[in-house]
């Protein structure tokens, strides 16, 4: 019984905290917050010091001293206040940084322009720690926009907002550069390519004199964009790899779109070959062969609907596996011809997923539409149909006739109604859609309570500066 009890003791003796491998301390400072990281120097004399070597350094919501801050009422105490603080830990802190995140909370009102001034501050001390990821975030789009100085750095991830690049980089700044992800950030060097040669993913959020065409990127394989520009000109040299493709345009640019579109075109009854030629379809996907998920909305449909669309792209899509459309408007048929030339030009498309774009009473409906498909076509390797916010239009029904009769491997297709349906009418048309001819034997068809979210983006905080 002595003995026993004795190796109890010394098993509730043994102080495995402090006898961590030092990698795994170091993880498990990474995932705390920088205060109770700090806070880690209790536990034994061993972890006294860790926290001082941890490579990330994240000051975001989670950071305890913005509570304290809330407390003045002069935002630029609040400013010298925080900054101060992120001077301590820098100060103390001893080993490589190699990522440093800063997010500027706009509820806790504090003179944003003294916390940029202490980031230009400590740029230099980043770029001597090794500094690989760099965080600068800032919640409130209003005011001035301030510029800084990245090219001592080199970065393999930067995300930046509320900023402006009002230099031309040195040759190989971003030599290293991975991931890029800009956030109302503005810019005056015009015609100046970025020369991004490791560069994988480019997004660029309500940018400003900032296009995809501004950077050589012979290895970008993801390029998210919302535009937001009054020349509405677009196109993607050098980006003949990419695989994944999301762009949107807000509905306030739409009729300046449509405007400049139509004064440029020239319509006349032997004009459907020159609109082919010129086509927005054509020009933004003619040169993507690699595109693997291409995922559309925010009215960006009627960008690449203008100037009409061919049956089919003369070169086709053969890795297009995911198609997302985003809010189109079936009362439009240019946005229809449109979708059925993507449809048509992927032949190995395994996944489709539509959104209809509601309109109240301004659009009629096409009421004799008809896909009358003169060429055999037939998708092979469509699994899967998503249909939100439907609402019963021809060209929707017409839509759904012609994937069931042309997807042989076809499992399921959901189908959400829009709330503006009523019941007995959504009862006739589910009724009429279970009498369509099916190329699958196995198919289901299936009706969604809500509406699938679309969403190209993989980072939530992005969908909330769009809403």
């Amino acid at each position: 019984m002595a003995e026993s009890s004795m190796r109890k003791i010394d098993r509730i003796n043994v102080d495995r905290i402090s006898e961590l491998p030092l990698n795994i301390q170091e993880i498990i400072l990474c995932f705390l917050p920088i205060q109770d990281a700090v806070r880690t120097t209790v536990l034994s004399t061993k972890w006294r010091h860790c926290w001082t070597t941890i490579p990330h350094l994240i000051f975001d919501h989670r950071f305890s001293i913005l509570d304290k801050i809330s407390q003045y009422r002069d935002s630029q105490v609040k400013a010298y206040i925080l900054v101060s603080v992120i001077n301590k830990v820098l100060l103390l802190h001893n080993g490589p940084i190699l990522k440093f995140s800063l997010t500027f909370h706009q509820g806790y009102n504090f003179d944003a322009r003294i916390v940029h001034e202490y980031v230009d501050q400590w740029i230099p001390l980043l770029a001597r720690n090794g500094i690989k990821q760099l965080i600068l975030k800032e919640d409130d789009m209003h005011g001035e926009f301030t510029a800084h100085e990245f090219s001592s750095l080199d970065l393999t991830y930067l995300k930046f907002t509320k900023g402006l690049f009002p230099y031309r980089p040195a040759f190989g700044v971003y030599t290293n550069m991975r991931i890029l992800e800009l956030v109302y950030v503005t810019s005056d060097f015009g015609q100046s390519i970025y020369d991004c040669p490791a560069l994988e993913k480019l997004t660029l959020i309500f940018c400003t004199a900032i296009f995809p065409i501004n950077f050589s990127a012979p290895n970008l394989k993801c390029l998210h964009h919302i535009y937001d520009e009054k020349n509405l000109e677009y196109g993607l040299p050098r980006l003949h790899n990419l695989k994944e493709f999301s762009c949107q345009i807000p509905e306030n640019l739409v009729e300046m779109l449509l405007q400049t579109e139509t004064s440029n075109a020239v319509q006349t009854e032997t004009s459907i070959a020159v609109q082919t030629e010129t086509s927005n379809v054509v020009k933004v996907l003619g040169s993507l062969d690699k595109i693997e998920k291409f995922t559309i909305g925010l009215r960006f449909h009627a960008y690449l609907a203008a100037g009409g669309s061919p049956n089919r792209l003369s070169k086709p899509l053969p890795y297009l596996k995911t198609l997302n459309m985003c809010d189109i408007n079936f009362t439009h048929l240019s946005e229809v011809s449109c979708l059925l030339c993507l449809i048509r030009s992927a032949p190995n498309l395994h996944k489709l997923q539509i959104s209809s774009y509601v309109v109240f009473g301004e659009e009629e409906d096409l009421k004799d539409y008809r896909i009358e498909d003169s060429e055999d076509c037939t998708i092979d390797h469509l699994e899967i149909v998503t249909f939100s916010s439907f609402r019963g239009l021809k060209a929707e029904l017409e839509l759904i006739k012609f994937l069931l009769g042309h997807s042989p491997l076809l499992k399921r297709m959901s189908l959400h109604r829009s709330p503006n349906i009523k019941k007995d009418v959504a009862f006739a048309l589910g009724e009429e859609i279970l009498q369509y001819s099916r190329a699958s034997s196995r198919v289901q068809i299936r009706e969604l309570k809500d509406p699938v979210i679309i969403d190209g983006y993989d980072d939530v905080e992005w969908d909330d500066i769009i809403h």
